[in-house]
């Protein structure tokens, strides 16, 4: 596939679909996941996530998602120190009860603060009754922060901005975007409990 020429985030998924062929449809619409009763069943994370790969029809994002997940080593859930620091004070503070109880929230907030400029961006529009991303204004992001936002909002309100052909392709999103869309859709379906666990976390 060719590079994109364009450098805003808008212009370059405009430009993905214009190099796709005329009436083109990318089988499948989302990430199918186990459903709760199942996870429970399951002894670790790295099991679950393991669960959810083997559930990918697209072969080439699953063999992707497992190449991703072998190299993750310690940054295994998170993007990074701040990113884990930002969803543990929110964990731990007055968003506790939103987190625990609303599964779709929890996972769009731990896309939302990957990034700590999107998260400047975003979170004061992200109250404990809900997350109002009509309010948002996304202008001057990067193509990462742009991935984030769009897919944090998939992952709340069940819609499908990012396809399964978009995540399967390198050049539109990097390895470490796809592990955490992954891992947020692993919150969406478990609850943020099982990053907690894993974390060893305590909610206030």
């Amino acid at each position: 596939m060719s590079r994109l020429f364009c450098n805003s985030p808008q212009l370059c998924v405009l430009e993905k679909q214009m190099q796709q062929p005329p009436g083109y449809r990318p089988r499948g619409g989302g990430i199918c996941i186990m459903n709760e009763a199942e996870w429970r069943s399951r002894g670790n994370y790295s099991e679950i996530v393991d669960c959810v790969i083997s559930r990918i029809q697209m072969e080439h994002l699953k063999k992707r998602i497992q190449e991703i997940f072998q190299e993750a080593g310690e940054e295994y859930i998170f993007r990074n120190q701040t990113h884990r620091n930002i969803f543990h004070s929110l964990f731990i503070g007055r968003k506790s009860e939103s987190l625990c109880r609303h599964r779709n929230y929890a996972a769009a907030v731990f896309l939302l603060s990957a990034d700590g400029g999107l998260w400047e961006r975003t979170k004061r529009h992200v109250a404990d009754t809900g997350i109002y991303f009509d309010r948002i204004r996304l202008g001057g992001v990067t193509l990462e922060q742009y991935i984030l936002f769009y897919a944090a909002k998939d992952v709340y309100n069940g819609t499908k901005h990012i396809r399964l052909s978009e995540l399967a392709d390198r050049e539109l999103i990097a390895d470490g975007m796809l592990r955490l869309i992954v891992n947020a859709f692993v919150i969406e379906k478990c609850g943020v409990e099982i990053i907690s666990g894993q974390e060893g976390w305590n909610a206030g």
